[in-house]
């Protein structure tokens, strides 16, 4: 069904033209029409040498909840504005002079100094289904709302597949099965888990979390003594012996949110390369060792470099590490309190596991 909810849109900013001259392409268009398809990355890109920078030309409001929201025919406008500098704006029908009259008709909230003209951000009813993504929504769906990262006492604790009616050893939507253990109440309802591989950071040997692989949703019915009857609503994978319940995240991951650099994020690590893959390349999903604890958010761009080996002078003896080198670019669309999920945008050579994340410097491509 779809939701019809207030939506900030912010209709333009302007920065300095000293920060303009740094921030956009030589070749940037005058305007573009978005179409059904394009990504707020791939927008970015054609108008900025530094795509995660989108936020310094734009101006995000932090009052506002994602004000970068755009839809298909929008037109994106590079205006010169009097002062010399250039605006990035949506086109509001009559092109650069009104982006212009909007600038001079807005009042006093205009947060104008040496850096910034800033406009307020104009509410409007839209239709989120048609929102155009930040990064290749068909890429990341199995990943948004589904599989998930958990910490290992959770996993241990959480009720488990004890058996499925008649005794099967592998169960189907519509089937019944029985559950061991304890649910805690949850409104969001519940699903099963299948338990993969353990997250441990390679630097500290700390243990970071478990993949949880998603099972299917399940609709819990009587309990007695210990074992709950539950039914199989739905299912990406088949039901097995000792998959686990677990409550379903209250909050629904979103695929709108504005890139940003990854600045005062720690250096991390790849941990893995999702999708049963030893190396990934443009649009694989890896994970890293740095989340919400870390500062990561939605959004955040990382360079990627393959980590430097260590090898032995042949005139001293002496062991040295090789300087890192540049690889890519990745984006986090999905956090975990200690790991995270990243969409690479960027590869040059294949990503593999090990190899290092940092936050992206100007002109890393």
């Amino acid at each position: 069904m779809k939701n019809k909810i207030a939506l900030a849109v912010l209709l333009a900013a302007v920065l300095a033209p000293a920060v303009l001259a740094e921030e956009i392409r030589a070749d940037a268009p005058q305007h573009y029409t978005v179409v059904k398809g394009d990504t707020l990355w791939d927008i970015a890109a054609r108008f900025l040498r530094d795509p995660w920078a989108w936020p310094a030309v734009w101006q995000a409001n932090p009052a506002i909840h994602n004000p970068h929201l755009i839809y298909p025919g929008n037109v994106i406008l590079l205006c010169s504005i009097d002062t010399g500098g250039k605006v990035l704006a949506v086109d509001g029908g009559d092109g650069c002079a009104g982006v212009l009259r909007a600038l001079q008709a807005t009042p006093a909230t205009l947060a104008q100094d040496d850096a910034t003209i800033r406009l307020e951000p104009q509410i409007q009813d839209l239709d989120n289904s048609t929102v155009i993504p930040t990064i290749p929504l068909r890429v990341i769906l199995p990943y948004l709302n589904e599989g998930r990262v958990v910490s290992s006492e959770a996993l241990r604790d959480a009720p488990y597949v004890l058996a499925g009616a008649d005794q099967r050893l592998l169960s189907g939507t519509g089937d019944e099965v029985f559950l061991r253990g304890h649910a805690s109440a949850s409104e969001s309802g519940y699903a099963l888990y299948h338990p993969g591989g353990v997250y441990v950071d390679p630097d500290t040997g700390e243990r970071l979390g478990v993949q949880a692989s998603f099972v299917g949703r399940v609709e819990l019915g009587a309990k007695e003594a210990d074992v709950t009857r539950a039914r199989i609503l739905n299912m990406k994978e088949v039901v097995r012996d000792d998959d686990r319940l677990l409550a379903l995240p209250q909050q629904v991951v979103t695929a709108v949110f504005a890139p940003a650099s990854s600045q005062g994020v720690k250096a991390g690590r790849v941990l893995r390369v999702l999708g049963g893959v030893d190396h990934g390349g443009k649009y694989s999903v890896i994970v890293i060792n740095r989340g919400e604890r870390d500062g990561v958010h939605q959004g955040h761009v990382f360079s990627l470099y393959r980590h430097g080996s260590i090898v032995e002078d042949s005139h001293d003896k002496q062991l040295l590490r090789l300087p890192r080198e540049y690889e890519g670019l990745a984006m986090a669309f999905r956090t975990f309190p200690t790991v995270s999920y990243l969409l690479i945008l960027k590869a040059h050579r294949p990503i593999v596991v090990g190899d290092d994340t940092a936050a992206p410097q100007a002109g890393d491509d």
